[in-house]
């Protein structure tokens, strides 16, 4: 009997070549796995810095909206002083970028800001001629958003079916 020396074997029907072509698609998996975490967080950053750009333009628009009401509260604090509310108008309509319309309380002064090319902050205040009745304020914020457009939307009136 010849003794017949077995070779040492994984199994037989897998060979080195199944090793290698598995091993080069896990590192072309990793790869592109890892091109795309790059341009992942490349992105996020251009998208970031962007955010904080329209959050400064926010910002820098309402600063420049209150120094604004500022002006008007001086007018308004003036015209209380000299007993003659009257001079309220005069005055707040010398601020720039203001429009004052007379109302039942009193005045009401609008006014807009430019945040950026594709949105305004649209900013409105009623200023009363009698801030005993209203709690010793001088005016009530009625209108402080932003608009798209650069300009407040305008509503339309629509028919609701009754006569």
């Amino acid at each position: 009997m010849k003794n017949k020396k077995k070779g040492f074997s994984f199994g037989g029907s897998f060979g080195t070549g199944y090793a290698s072509i598995i091993m080069v698609f896990v590192i072309i998996t990793l790869t592109v796995l890892a091109a795309l975490s790059i341009s992942v967080v490349g992105s996020k950053t251009v998208l970031d810095e962007r955010s904080f750009e329209h959050i400064a333009e926010y910002y820098d628009a309402e600063n420049r909206a209150n120094k604004v009401l500022m002006s008007i509260d001086e007018a308004a604090f003036e015209a209380a002083e000299s007993g003659l509310f009257m001079t309220f108008e005069e005055n707040a309509a010398q601020i720039e970028g203001v429009t004052v319309v007379k109302c039942p309380e009193g005045y009401t002064a609008s006014w807009s800001e430019k945040v950026s090319e594709k949105l305004s902050l649209s900013c409105a205040v009623t200023v009363f001629s009698e801030p005993e009745q209203h709690g010793n304020r001088r005016y009530e914020v009625t209108e402080w958003d932003t608009v798209a457009g650069g300009s407040a939307d305008t509503h339309i009136n629509v028919w609701d079916g009754t006569f």
